[in-house]
């Protein structure tokens, strides 16, 4: 599988830059509240720390949840590792921007369709713009 060259292997939050940890923890939280019927928006902005990140961060998920192929791999809260849907939404997002933008489509051209990786990488950028990932 090509995300496989963007991976390491076995990876795990405690050695992540912090950023992508907690870019992971918004997702699983997003996620488990999103089923349950419950609004994300102040866990989310608990982890991310600034209104316009949790925002933008939220409607990068709608995304994600409505173009994955498959239901979106999370990790239970307390785990300490990283499923591959996990490791592949924070390389993605990293890679959002008009510099990486080839890089962006080579770690998902395979999974997802044209219109779906121009979705994505809008909301993805959209979330870099608001530079809470260059902290």
């Amino acid at each position: 599988m090509l995300v496989n060259l963007f991976m390491p292997e076995n990876p795990r939050l405690l050695d992540m830059r912090s950023v992508d940890a907690r870019y992971i923890l918004a997702a699983r939280c997003w996620c488990i509240l999103r089923r349950a019927a419950h609004d994300p928006y102040k866990r989310i902005l608990g982890y991310l720390g600034c209104p316009h990140a949790a925002l933008k961060f939220s409607l990068l998920m709608e995304v994600v949840t409505q173009i994955w192929p498959q239901p979106f791999a999370i990790f239970k809260p307390c785990c300490g590792g990283a499923s591959v849907d996990e490791m592949v939404l924070i390389q993605a997002i990293g890679l959002a921007n008009v510099e990486t933008r080839p890089e962006f489509e080579t770690l998902l051209k395979e999974m997802l369709p044209d219109e779906a990786l121009d979705l994505f990488f809008a909301r993805a950028n959209a979330l870099q713009m608001v530079g809470y990932s260059q902290h």
